[in-house]
């Protein structure tokens, strides 16, 4: 095949030429999509928005789209080429997704950039699909309508974020339930029969619906309950960059740190701390506390270092350097690496790539960083266990694992199922997730 470059020296680039290519890409690597940073000072602020909206609309919705243009299609969709289905998946996701775009405009440019990027007979094969994909649209269904409320009954809807429901000229969808559930809903199978299995058909179905809304932003600024922004996102960075207290943080993890603030410790590690949203919340919440944020990933620890400079109370440390209170942290706070499946909205790439292979692997993972903080924690301290997962296998059995190899008790234990559905106010929405607080000596029994 051959490369897929995306401009060419002297060329002047744009939005959907970009997109495409990176759809393209994204092709190869599915189910385990990667969501990077897309670079794109050459364009205009506007075309950059129309970029990242484009992308996003496509990955997130990706399950729904390739049934939609399949559907169109006489062949298989996986014996089409990566350039051929990338600028269908591009085209479809303005033509469903993004009502703001007109069908003239969406049409055309995808054909014109098929013709030019792969072939003149590769413009034929997209023009008639996404005019297809036109005529296959029917009626904008309101939030109230039933067919809107209860989409998963019905093989020929659409649900959309905003509530609304799109009818289609006919049914696309597969008639097994849970099939057409992840086909409409853009989410793996291996992860929907895994929640059927262990929690039921109606839990899975509202998880299902959640995951179609948009998340909103959470600020917080110092110890101020939460709001909802709905400003632009240069007047946030200029809130943020000017209020050190200041954080973008979901309800649903503010709640995991909110639950430490029963505890009075002196020292805390807060080991996986990511870009440090947390360590600041935790710095307000003890603001007599010694706290040391780290993370094994340089490029966040780089990003922790930025963010805590010359701050009173936090030392962003390597891993490594955290030998020096070996034995004296009062509060240990573990928030792991995990699946993600409690904040799906947020992270679009992890509605595919979750199978047994990966919970097996992140479970592996998450003892792994237990059992090598553990000898961090003076005797009687607190060790606080969260991820933002659904997943059994991440949270109970984590849970009852360190009840069994450690001398320790639980303090508090909490899962929370995500809130919030299309047509909901923005208020209304929260992610998902579990926390533990143990508290003992942390010493390992004997095996």
């Amino acid at each position: 095949m051959p490369e897929l470059t995306e401009i060419k020296t002297g060329e002047t680039p744009d939005a959907r030429s970009l997109v495409y290519t990176r759809l393209s890409r994204q092709l190869l690597r599915y189910p385990d999509l990667a969501i990077e940073p897309l670079e794109t000072p050459e364009l205009s602020p506007r075309e950059q928005a129309f970029a990242r909206a484009l992308e996003i609309a496509a990955l997130t919705r990706w399950r729904t789209l390739e049934t939609i243009i399949a559907s169109r299609l006489q062949r298989p969709w996986s014996e089409l080429e990566p350039r051929v289905r990338g600028a269908l998946m591009g085209g479809a996701a303005q033509l469903l997704f993004m009502d703001r775009i007109p069908d003239h405009a969406a049409v055309a440019e995808t054909v014109a950039w098929a013709k030019k990027k792969i072939r003149p007979g590769a413009g034929g094969l997209v023009n008639g699909v996404l005019r297809a994909i036109t005529r296959l649209r029917s009626e904008l269904l309101p939030v109230d309508d039933e067919r809107s409320r209860n989409w998963w009954d019905h093989q020929d809807i659409v649900p959309l974020e905003s509530g609304e429901a799109l009818l289609l000229a006919e049914p696309v969808f597969d008639e097994n339930p849970a099939n057409r559930l992840g086909q409409q809903s853009s989410l793996g199978d291996s992860l929907l029969l895994g929640w059927i299995g262990a929690q039921g058909w109606t839990c899975t179905r509202q998880r299902a619906h959640h995951c179609l809304a948009r998340p909103p932003i959470h600020l917080h600024q110092g110890t101020e309950a939460c709001t909802v922004w709905d400003g632009s996102h240069a007047e946030l960075v200029a809130l943020l960059q000017s209020d050190p207290t200041a954080r973008v943080q979901d309800r649903g993890s503010a709640r995991v740190i909110e639950a430490t603030g029963c505890l009075s410790p002196k020292v805390i590690v807060d080991f996986c701390a990511g870009r440090g949203t947390k360590t600041k919340q935790l710095a307000l919440l003890h603001p007599n506390a010694q706290i040391f944020a780290t993370d094994v990933n340089e490029v966040r620890m780089t990003d922790l270092r930025g963010v805590f400079e010359g701050h009173p109370t936090v030392r962003a440390v390597q891993p490594g350097d955290l030998r020096e209170v070996m034995g004296a942290v009062d509060l240990l706070v573990l928030d792991v690496p995990c699946s993600n499946t409690g904040v799906l909205p947020r992270r679009p790439q992890a509605r595919y790539r979750f199978d047994d292979d990966a919970r097996n692997s992140l479970s592996r993972l998450q003892k792994r960083i237990v059992t090598e903080t553990v000898s961090l924690l003076a005797p009687g301290a607190n060790l606080l266990y969260s991820t933002c997962s659904l997943e059994p296998g991440e949270n109970e059995k984590i849970a009852k694992w360190i009840e069994g190899r450690y001398e320790v008790e639980t303090l508090t234990r909490s899962m929370v199922e995500p809130r919030g559905v299309p047509g909901d106010p923005a208020d209304a929405y929260a992610d998902g997730g579990f926390h533990a607080i143990f508290v003992g000596k942390a010493t390992p029994t004997a095996e």
